[in-house]
């Protein structure tokens, strides 16, 4: 099997992954560049966007915008791959932007975690891991006696984290190469907070203070969770139509398997409810709109909290949009990284053993990964550089 990373070594998001055999060529994700990224440039891979179709397939490891934005240049005719859950909240939020391409998600194919998915003489296997996007996989990749593993995104301090370990050990054990997210490598080292303390902290507020705003991504559905559990009894949790219909999507999914994802007393707010929430108090997811400002300023008396990644709000990458909305209410920033810390990067690593060595992407700073004290050995590729395991 040979490598290429179209995208994303030596930058986080935007990334595209080619492995390929003699008899197959497959993809993993098609991302989008972050905002305030400098542009790599005009972007077109032959046979995958451009020219005729010359690939299988095309897996999405989840529905970030860096790693799946890119989804419609892949020419007609190429299968495209996703789990089955990412892809009907994927399809919840391309019908709310009204998005171009929505039929080419309908037509999707979808996997579950540890279905096996035979490409040519390539076997794709999906690996279920946490990430603070909802139905998110590592793919195993086989082929000829050669093992690869590309985690994707993922991160050991979630609700399902404690499962990511033994996961590899049971279903992949020793692999040839790892293909690993590094987002952490170039950001300080700290101890990151665990979804259940945040949970834990959550209920504290929503004791002490009656009326909470969230602003919060609609598809961080553990960050949700995390308060629609915390919000004690009597107290109603709301948000709008939209995010109503995502979160039914995880709990006809999921309700039934753990109580973690069964959301069936969210409210949607209306001005009909206004008496009562007044009265008893509430949680209310938000989003940056006029919509929504609307509402806060009938509450200056709220909390604000602000649980996203602040870089969406300061440096390279801010979001004008959120920086205007967030600045007139005080947010209190209540968030944790969805991606690993650099102490998750060496226990994966250490797990799956690779004999050849470890491709770090996704990362500002991927030879930092050797500051991790490993015995492996790492190859930090260029964008486009084929990769060998023969």
């Amino acid at each position: 099997m040979k490598i290429i990373i179209h995208r994303g070594t030596s930058q986080i998001g935007g990334c595209v992954t080619e492995i390929k055999t003699d008899n197959a060529r497959i993809f993993i994700d098609m991302g989008e560049e972050l905002p305030g990224v400098e542009s790599s440039g005009s972007f077109e891979i032959d046979g995958v966007t451009t020219g005729s179709p010359k690939c299988d397939a095309v897996f999405f490891t989840h529905y970030h915008r860096d790693h799946i934005g890119l989804y419609g240049r892949v020419l007609p005719g190429i299968p495209i791959y996703m789990g089955e859950v990412a892809r009907e909240i994927f399809l919840t939020f391309a019908a709310r932007i009204k998005d171009e391409h929505i039929e080419e998600i309908k037509n999707f194919k979808t996997f579950k975690a540890l279905d096996k998915i035979e490409v040519n003489d390539i076997i794709v296997t999906p690996l279920l891991v946490d990430h603070s996007a909802f139905d998110a996989y590592m793919f195993l990749i086989e082929s000829a006696g050669k093992r690869i593993l590309h985690t994707g995104d993922f991160r050991l301090h979630g609700f399902r984290g404690k499962e990511v370990i033994p996961t590899l050990k049971k279903y992949v054990g020793t692999v040839d190469v790892l293909i690993t997210e590094g987002t952490s490598l170039s950001r300080e080292s700290k101890t990151l907070l665990e979804e259940g303390e945040l949970q834990m902290l959550a209920k504290r507020i929503l004791a002490e203070n009656k009326y909470v705003f969230v602003l919060c991504a609609s598809t961080n559905i553990d960050r949700i969770a995390a308060f629609y559990h915390a919000t004690p009894r009597g107290k109603y949790f709301l948000c709008d139509d939209y995010q109503k219909k995502m979160l039914e999507v995880v709990t006809k999914h999921a309700g039934e398997k753990t109580p973690l994802y069964n959301f069936q007393k969210v409210h949607t707010y209306g001005k009909n409810l206004d008496k009562k929430i007044r009265e008893r108090g509430f949680c209310m997811l938000v989003r940056s709109s006029d919509y929504y400002k609307k509402i806060m300023d009938n509450f200056p008396d709220a909390v604000f909290l602000f649980s996203m990644w602040e870089g969406y709000i300061k440096g390279k990458n801010k979001n004008d949009a959120l920086v205007d909305f967030t600045s007139g209410y005080g947010f209190q920033p209540f968030h944790t990284s969805g991606h690993a810390s650099k102490t998750a990067l060496k226990a994966v690593c250490e797990t799956v053993n690779p004999t050849i060595g470890i491709v770090p992407i996704h990362s500002e700073a991927p030879k930092n990964i050797t500051e991790l004290d490993m015995r492996y050995d790492f190859f930090c590729l260029a964008d486009h550089e084929e990769f060998s395991l023969d």
